[in-house]
Parts: structure tokens; C-alpha cells; sequence
């Protein structure tokens, strides 16, 4: 049974002192902003709302200007020792020609708890290429940093990274977009997670903003907005003010992501969705 904290967001002034607070180091995110009334939600999240072969395509924009496109796609299911898992993946292309990005991030996570057993990063900027895997045992309690090794043709221990202990029904960034649109999102709900594989990027929050309707390149959709914290973690830091846009019915499709970088506000804008095929029971 997968226990999360759910919560009220808090009153506006108290929230504009924990935005305030996001400049802080991320060890001090979250102290002094405890939700008005924490309820212990003792159930499962909801049944899936996705199936293999779905594929969320969209445009990459900072601001006006349109430099890229990425696809959020359900792979398929696979087996990882004895546990079935769904692979999804974020694949994002984009940058001048003269200096290329391409991001390939894939997570392997249980259906319905989403708790993750491998988690793979394969970037490209311009002439530099990184691939990185790390393996989280459910068991155990522990997750082993690997990188790609040229020379030897395989993941070898990680020498820019070490491994380490996790906390209980551990879970990567990628598997969160999927669990969130599991979750039962009404205005005002917040969730307190510690669930993120790397203790020090703990507790991942998720606050439900508002409704909102939104038009993207694939159209005009009613959405349920939320914000979702992951300390320390790239695009989902506080001061990085990350939006997600999912539609306010039971499909749940997540049609844009908004975050803020040094050069402007990023924005994923769905342009086509695919849905997926349920396999048999």
C-alpha cells in the first residue's frame, strides 16, 4: 500500500512566503509550510489512465520561438527480474543546428504505484554525450549509479555519481508525471511525497492549483493545473515554478508543461496525441 500526505494549499500570504523561500538552499524547502490539515490517504491511486502505444507529441518554445519538439510516450510492458513494469520515456530534439540537444529519458515503473526499478538519461549537447542509468532496488532499499562505457560497450559503476539508500516505493521524475495523473486532482489538494530515489530531492509536492481552460496547437482543452516540487531535480525546482496543464476528464492527458530557465519561460505545448492500446487482461 503506497501512503501519501494530503493536504490544503495554503492561504495566499503564506504561500507567497514559501515562493520567497525557493531561493533558499533546497534542504530549507517546505520548513515552516506544513499544509493547514494533513489527512493519511490509505488507498491506491487510481486505475491507469494510459496504455502502451499512447504518444503525447509537442513543441518546445522558449517564449515565441519554437526550438524544438518533444514526445511523452508509453513504450510498452516489460519484465525486470519478476515485476512487470510500463517504460515510459520523454524524448526531447531541439537547438540551432550548430549545436544540437537531444534528451532521451526513460523510466521502468510497477502500473499503478508507479515505483521504478530503472531509470535511464541519454543526453546529447552538441559534440558531449551522456548516458546514465541508475537501477533501484525495490528490495533492498538501494539504487546503484551507472554510466556508459565507449570502451567496454556497457554500464559500468558511475564515477561522477554514488549510489546509495532510498526511501520506501521509490519513484523517478518521470514516473511522477505518470502517478500524477493517477491521483484524484480537486482545486486546493496538495500531496507531500517522500518518494523521489535520491533522499536529498525530498518530498515531492504536488499542489492543485486551479482549472483552466488552455489552447494549445492540438486545441482548445478544459485543464486542471498543478504545480509539482521536486527539490534539487532540474525543471521541477521551486524557483523554477513548473506548471503542468492536464485535462480536467478521465483521460487525464497532460497538454503542456511550463518552467522557467535563464533565457526565458520553456513551454512543451501538445501539438498530437495517440491513445494507447490496453493490452488483455
Amino acid at each position: 500500500m503506497i501512503r501519501f500526505t494530503k493536504g490544503r494549499c495554503l492561504p495566499a500570504p503564506v504561500a507567497l512566503a514559501t515562493l520567497l523561500a525557493a531561493s533558499m538552499p533546497s534542504s530549507a524547502f517546505g520548513q515552516g509550510s506544513a499544509p493547514d490539515a494533513e489527512i493519511a490517504v490509505a488507498a491506491e491511486p487510481a486505475a491507469l489512465r494510459f496504455a502502451p502505444g499512447e504518444t503525447a507529441t509537442y513543441s518546445v518554445a522558449i517564449g515565441r520561438f519554437r526550438i524544438g519538439e518533444a514526445r511523452l510516450s508509453v513504450e510498452g510492458l516489460e519484465t525486470i527480474g519478476n515485476v512487470d513494469v510500463v517504460k515510459t520515456s520523454l524524448d526531447v530534439e531541439g537547438g540551432p543546428p550548430f549545436f544540437r540537444v537531444e534528451v532521451d529519458v526513460s523510466s521502468w515503473a510497477e502500473p499503478g504505484s508507479m515505483r521504478s526499478h530503472r531509470f535511464e538519461r541519454n543526453i546529447r549537447e552538441g559534440p558531449k554525450r551522456y548516458r546514465d542509468r541508475y537501477v533501484l532496488n525495490q528490495e533492498s532499499g538501494t539504487y546503484t549509479a551507472e554510466r556508459w562505457s565507449e570502451d567496454l560497450k556497457s554500464f559500468e559503476p558511475s564515477t561522477a555519481e554514488t549510489s546509495g539508500a532510498m526511501p520506501a516505493d521509490a519513484i523517478d521524475e518521470i514516473a511522477v508525471l505518470y502517478l500524477v495523473r493517477t491521483l484524484p486532482l480537486e482545486v486546493g489538494d496538495e500531496y507531500r511525497m517522500e518518494r523521489y530515489f535520491k533522499p536529498r530531492s525530498n518530498p515531492i509536492v504536488i499542489r492543485v492549483l486551479k482549472r483552466d481552460e488552455v489552447r494549445v496547437p492540438a486545441g482548445r482543452f478544459q485543464t486542471i493545473v498543478v504545480e509539482p516540487i521536486i527539490p534539487e531535480v532540474g525543471a521541477f525546482q521551486a524557483k523554477k515554478k513548473p506548471r503542468v496543464w492536464i485535462t480536467d476528464d478521465e483521460r487525464r492527458i497532460i497538454v503542456k508543461v511550463q518552467t522557467s530557465a535563464a533565457v526565458g519561460a520553456v513551454a512543451l505545448n501538445l501539438t498530437n496525441y495517440e491513445t494507447g492500446i490496453a493490452p488483455p487482461e
